[in-house]
């Protein structure tokens, strides 16, 4: 279910902040790896981690687009709710 929380219209894309914001969402799940493995972050968020990992690897392959940022912020979210060091 798509979140409502961000829209934006579609000339409001700007490559550069979408970069920046792939960039980000690139580091922080690598932290949150690394606090997993650690045993920073609870086991029992083991198969969301997965679940959200997969999603963000298929995101960054993705071409840039508008939607693709909506859907960058969106795991970000969900990243930071699953881990909020």
């Amino acid at each position: 279910m798509p979140d409502r929380g961000f829209q934006l219209a579609p000339a409001q894309l700007d490559h550069a902040d979408l970069k920046q914001e792939l960039l980000l969402l690139n580091q922080l799940l690598g932290e949150t790896r690394v606090r997993f493995r650690h045993g920073k972050t609870q086991f029992a968020s083991a198969r969301k981690l997965i679940d959200i990992d997969a999603e963000i690897r298929n995101a960054l392959a993705r071409p840039l687009s508008t939607e693709l940022q909506l859907d960058v912020r969106r795991l970000m979210a969900r990243l930071r709710a699953l881990d909020p060091h």
